[in-house]
């Protein structure tokens, strides 16, 4: 898990307010964790759940996925730039762009798996088109086949 501070850090770095090695003014954290709150809040309403908890100070993990730091800090760098009057880079842009896909693809995969689950047929071997979930068509859902991998 990341510790707020360290993402609100890492977006205003990409907005050059800060430096690398530096931690953000007070004020400059409040804004920080002010619109984290504002668009973690903001990608639930859209559906995109990642778990997520409000942050009230700079010690507080957060409790979104690892793997969706990236497009967080990235997202909150677009988010805060019209406060600091700051140019970014069409990389930091396209960084962030692809980030927002990569949170989608998860959820759409989510929902998916949540609405339509895979079956799995236990008699055939496992492999291309055909992994082991458990699930076994055959057997109506509790797999009761031999050959159990």
């Amino acid at each position: 898990m990341t510790a707020a501070a360290i993402i609100v850090r890492d977006a205003l770095g990409l907005l050059r307010v800060v430096d690398a090695n530096e931690a953000p003014e007070a004020e400059d954290y409040a804004d920080g964790q002010r619109a984290l709150n504002a668009m973690m809040a903001a990608w639930l309403a859209d559906g995109w759940d990642l778990g997520w908890t409000p942050i009230s100070n700079p010690d507080d993990e957060l409790t979104s996925p690892l793997w969706a730091d990236e497009a967080i800090i990235y997202n909150l760098a677009l988010r805060l730039r019209p406060f600091y009057g700051s140019t970014l880079d069409p990389d930091t842009v396209a960084i962030a762009t692809s980030g927002r896909a990569t949170v989608s693809a998860f959820i759409a995969r989510k929902v998916e798996d949540e609405t339509h689950p895979r079956a799995s047929y236990c008699d055939l071997p496992v492999g291309t088109g055909q992994r082991w979930c458990g699930l076994c068509f055959k057997c109506d859902g509790s797999c009761q086949c031999a050959s159990n991998p």
